[in-house]
């Protein structure tokens, strides 16, 4: 009965290994990066299965439908359509610097698109069950989500810049980092985008509060 039980988690366990094997094997990131770009996203989705279970796996019904999560709906809607413009876009162009289209309003924009679809996530969670406890653990989730991508970001420009040299240097200056706003030249990008999603966070803590 012991070998039995052992045999089938070593099913399941293998089953698992093999989808985010899979997963991995067709993410589109760049060089060394390649397979990494679910990482983040991944973190995230366990992180909040283990610390709220319950909302995690809310009725399907209630999440597509509930009036009163409409406008988290709409951003993880538009965040997902963000993601996958700009991964239409990167499989046209595969292989060169990409400067236009959504690569212009942002460097990053699959990134950007991945974070917009989880705060809208966030959200919806946030509103099933609306205790300032609930918000802070499901921010927090998030915020290191965002972290994770930042640092993706960062560490896949520095291939960039040694790849394309003064092209993507010149594109640094014309398109932001990750969120589409302007920054002061003094700070550096990552810790301005991090500081952009911490006052975003501060702001969705005060609504629960």
């Amino acid at each position: 009965m012991v070998k039995y039980k052992n045999r089938k988690i070593i099913r399941v366990a293998e089953a698992l290994v093999a989808f985010f094997l899979l997963i991995i094997q067709y993410v589109p990131v760049v060089g060394i990066f390649h397979g990494v770009m679910f990482f983040p996203l991944a973190v995230y989705f366990f992180s909040l299965l283990t610390v709220y279970p319950v909302s995690f796996w809310a009725d399907a019904n209630y999440l597509l439908f509930a009036q009163q999560l409409l406008f988290g709906r709409i951003v993880a809607l538009f965040g997902i359509v963000l993601f996958l413009l700009a991964f239409v876009q990167f499989l046209r162009k595969r292989g060169k610097l990409i400067t236009t289209g959504l690569y212009s309003v942002v460097r990053h924009p699959q990134y950007f698109g991945i974070i917009i679809l989880t705060f809208g996530y966030s959200l919806m969670l946030m509103q099933t069950s609306p205790h300032i406890e609930i918000a802070q653990k499901v921010l927090s989730i998030w915020l290191i989500q965002v972290l994770g991508y930042i640092a993706l970001a960062f560490h896949e420009e520095r291939r960039l810049s040694n790849e394309y040299e003064n092209e993507y240097r010149q594109y640094k200056h014309k398109a932001p980092f990750i969120f589409p706003c302007w920054h002061p030249g003094r700070i550096p990008e990552p810790i301005f985008s991090f500081v952009v999603a911490l006052i975003i966070a501060f702001l969705c803590m005060l609504l629960f509060s």
